[in-house]
């Protein structure tokens, strides 16, 4: 048998330090993820329930092969196999009946991990961690349970970042009428299998839409490499004048091999009149690692005050018409006074002839 746990050497303490808080408690199935640096949960203390039942999950081998927060490390060559246990902490006043299973780590909708549900199929590491006994352990009052487990990676599995999780569950039967609710607690299985990082980061193409006033820009980043890595994003404008950047949320999140998250920026003080391009650039960072910046497509936006050169335009249509208008009142005016001019001296050479022909 094959195994190897963590040690309490230099390459543990650095393989703990790359994941201090990616997980906290799934509590009702829910994954409440903290950010990069954030304080986990100690894994001793335990946990209360929605139900009011409080239990807890801690590893047997707490600081041997967990990092921090309780959660499971290991480093293991393909072909390897490890044991370890977890201890179920009952902390309630009657006994409980736990479901203990092991689950892939999926890609969360919106960004983010989560632990796949029981009954879906399992391809990585939750299907490589096997129980040592039923899935179902009764635990007493005040009391605790060790559930014993195993981890082998199949032969030929390629180098890379695993993750999996030991789910386990308390379900609450329905009272008068209602819902069966059930309470998980998942701890984090990192699986790493030694050989060459491959770091690779792709974008899709840049997105964008009116919203609010502004523009919203949206491009999704992927994780075609073998290592699990976080990022941080910027949208860059160029063009009429200095360059700005406006941030690209989320950040800090984790991205599984294989996995993909959506980012969001939004430009809102847009300008009236020029011409503007804009390119999403992602760094992603392996935990205690390398570093990887990709840019998406480059947009091009135009601005043009559209609504007061429209206001303007008709503005000087109505004045051009009210030009030709008046002019032409004018012009009907002079020639009234000149015909009426006209007559008046033709009036008064009649009367000056008149006045003579009596004399």
């Amino acid at each position: 048998m094959n195994s190897c746990p963590r040690a309490r050497s230099g390459a543990t303490a650095t393989h703990r330090a790359r994941f201090a808080a990616l997980w906290s408690l799934l509590l009702t199935g829910l994954v409440l993820a903290p950010a990069p640096g954030a304080q986990a949960v100690p894994a001793p203390t335990p946990s209360t329930s929605a139900a009011g039942a409080p239990f807890g999950v801690r590893a047997g081998l707490h600081g041997l092969t967990t990092l921090t927060g309780g959660h499971f490390g290991y480093a293991l060559k393909s072909g390897a196999r490890i044991e370890d246990s977890a201890v179920i902490y009952n902390e309630s006043d009657e006994a409980r009946t736990f479901h203990v299973y092991g689950a892939d780590v999926t890609h969360a909708a919106g960004g983010g991990l989560a632990p796949a549900q029981e009954g879906q199929k399992m391809v990585a590491v939750g299907s490589w961690l096997r129980l040592d006994s039923a899935a179902t352990v009764t635990v007493r009052p005040k009391s605790r349970a060790t559930v014993r487990f195993s981890l082998a990676v199949p032969t030929g599995t390629p180098p890379g970042s695993y993750l999996g999780s030991l789910v386990t569950a308390l379900r609450t039967p329905a009272v008068g009428g209602g819902v069966n609710t059930e309470t998980r607690i998942a701890r984090l299985v990192e699986l790493t299998v030694p050989g060459t990082t491959d770091l690779q980061v792709s974008l899709t193409e840049l997105e964008h839409r009116p919203a609010g006033g502004g523009e919203e820009f949206t491009v999704t980043v992927r994780n075609t490499g073998n290592v699990l890595y976080t990022f941080a994003g910027t949208l860059n404008i160029t063009g009429g004048g200095a360059a700005r950047t406006v941030p690209l949320t989320p950040t800090g999140i984790y991205v599984i091999p294989g996995g993909s998250a959506t980012l969001t920026g939004r430009w809102a003080d847009l300008p009236v009149l020029g011409r503007r391009t804009v390119t999403a650039s992602v760094t992603a960072t392996v935990p205690g690692g390398a570093t990887k910046t990709v840019n998406s497509n480059t947009v091009r936006l135009s601005s043009f005050p559209w609504l007061v050169a429209a206001l303007t335009v008709a503005g000087a249509l109505a004045l051009t018409l009210l030009l030709v208008m008046t002019r032409k009142r004018w012009r009907a005016r002079l020639r009234r006074r000149a015909e009426e001019r006209r007559a008046l001296r033709a009036l008064r050479r009649e009367l000056r002839t008149g006045l003579r022909t009596e004399g």
